[in-house]
């Protein structure tokens, strides 16, 4: 292993400006880094690679994705085009940065390639020890995770302020440093494996930690290296010791969902107080039970209907609540908006009492699971949908969300907020149920946020084939090229169910060095 003398050596600076630009939560940060790094380039006269399937993909999907928007006819709504520029900015961003990574890996030795990404994650880590070091000196005390008070900061939800120099979410940094671990394992560089796990675990997310055990069982079991054994067991040893001590309730919260699932006795949710405006019966109100309804019916199941007994403009209505602020918490600083409000929201929005609505009626289960039952019930409700999808920003992604208003993704202009029917009545109703349950429901696995839920909704049978032509073939292409990827890209496909990726564009741009790196150097060394 070198030495940290050498690798701040070693290490090209201008790469890491890059990719901790590109991997930063603002867009303004991202542009700033490719055009730094497009100038860069061109001065040291990089040679330019073809486009691999990566840089296809990125640029096939805005075109797919406008002409289901045009199919829809979403351009004839104001404010539409604004949000469609943003996400198409995004595939474009996303398209150039990885060329920006293909050329890097073709111009440089991998030694410096390796170095980079060792101080990558040595900056990282340093910055969330420096968040963990606030928060202590915040809360006055030594293990933030094991205090509570009435917010809810800290305790359980300490890891979720564990963002990382990302500045994203908490998981973005647990997955970034899941594929890390991963990496210099089988690279037998267990002190920089230590090190991102030592991070993942500050950032306390169970289901990430869980997927990175599953891989390690496969590591040990398939590869015969007795040195990367070893260090797959003194991972778990680390595991051991750390985890239990800042995740007691994170563990009682996994045994809780465990219970759930496999006994299938989950405590119903409780109806809210009734709001003060009296809400009429919903419109599929019957004989039968509300249970039955949905069985004998599941288009109502699935899809949410607006209120019809209420004049509503739902543009309005998000102008109004991003305006003057009436569904942001105001009691309880850890929570991005008020439940009671969301509750009375659902139920003047969609006409039916909250008790009512699916995913209370449904009791229990993981919600994502719900969400992508969702995007199949859209797609095979018509064949334009199946095809096509929704459209851009027009069914299940970050852009979706964003241009609500509701801030659950940044702030956005009040003059181009824009929702879709589509998104409206499937997966916003979802978010917005997640957001009306107790702090600790609000996971990954409840939320509708997912690559597939965002690929299948607004792009279609045609975006999903992109999907599997472009981006999942070029690194089972070249197969027998793979080293560390042939462990990483399982788990990464699986971490695509937790969130919009390919907008965030941060754990697409590591997986895809670590897969070009794979590739290029090893073919490489056959030549030689």
């Amino acid at each position: 292993m070198q030495n940290r003398r050498n690798i701040f050596a070693d290490a090209d600076w201008a790469f890491l400006l890059f990719i901790v630009g590109i991997t930063y939560v603002k867009l303004y940060v991202k542009v700033a880094a490719v055009i730094f790094y497009f100038v860069y380039m061109a001065y040291r006269r990089f040679k330019t690679p073809a486009l691999t399937g990566f840089g296809k993909f990125y640029l096939i999907m805005p075109i797919v994705g406008t002409i289901a928007s045009l199919l829809h006819n979403s351009f004839a709504t104001n404010g539409y085009w604004f949000g469609w520029v943003m996400s198409v900015l995004n595939w474009i961003l996303a398209g150039i940065a990885v060329h920006f990574v293909t050329a890097t890996v073709y111009n440089l030795p991998k030694e410096k390639i390796t170095a980079t990404i060792k101080m990558f994650f040595l900056i990282n880590a340093i910055y969330s020890f420096g968040e963990l070091g606030k928060m202590m000196i915040d809360s006055g005390q030594l293990v933030p995770y094991w205090y509570w008070e009435p917010t809810e900061y800290y305790g359980g939800s300490t890891g979720d302020h564990i963002k990382g120099i990302m500045g994203a979410i908490s998981v973005t940094n647990a997955i970034l440093c899941a594929l890390g671990t991963v990496f210099f394992i089988y690279n037998s560089d267990f002190k920089w494996a230590a090190l991102c796990l030592v991070v993942l675990l500050l950032c306390t997310s169970n289901l990430t930690l869980i997927l990175l055990l599953a891989v390690f069982a496969c590591m040990f079991i398939l590869i015969r290296k007795k040195k990367i054994r070893l260090h797959i067991i003194s991972a778990l040893a680390v595991i051991g010791v750390i985890y239990p001590a800042l995740s007691f309730n994170n563990i009682q919260y996994i045994t809780a969902v465990y219970d759930r699932e496999t006994e299938k006795t989950a405590t119903k949710t409780q109806a809210p107080p009734k709001p003060a405006k009296e809400i009429n019966k919903p419109y599929y109100e019957q004989t039968l039970s509300t249970k039955q309804q949905y069985e004998s019916d599941r288009g109502t199941f699935y899809r949410m209907h607006k209120s019809d007994t209420e004049l509503l403009s739902y543009k309005d209505e998000l102008k109004y609540i991003q305006q003057f602020g009436t569904a942001k918490s105001k009691n309880n600083t850890n929570l991005r908006m008020e439940p009671g409000v969301l509750k009375y929201i659902i139920e003047k929005w969609y006409g039916v009492e909250y008790a009512k609505t699916p995913l209370a009626v449904r009791g229990g289960g993981l919600i994502k699971i719900y969400t992508h039952e969702q995007t199949l019930y859209y797609l095979l409700s018509r064949k334009r949908n199946l095809l096509f999808g929704a459209g851009i920003g027009n069914f299940s992604s970050k852009q979706a969300i964003k241009s609500t208003g509701l801030g659950m993704q940044g702030d956005y202009p009040t003059k181009y907020i824009y929702i879709n029917d589509d998104f409206l009545l499937t997966h916003l109703y979802s978010l917005l149920y997640v957001f009306s349950l107790p702090i600790g429901e609000h996971s990954i696995i409840n939320m509708p946020n997912s690559v597939y839920n965002q690929v299948a909704g607004e792009y279609g049978l045609i975006g999903i084939l992109c999907f599997l032509i472009f981006y999942i073939a070029f690194p089972l292409k070249n197969f027998k090229h793979l080293k560390a990827t042939r462990y990483i890209a399982p788990l990464f496909l699986l971490f695509l169910g937790f969130e919009y990726w390919f907008e965030m564009i941060t754990v697409t741009v590591i997986f895809e060095l670590f897969v070009l790196m794979d590739i290029h150097y090893e073919n490489d060394e056959q030549r030689a």
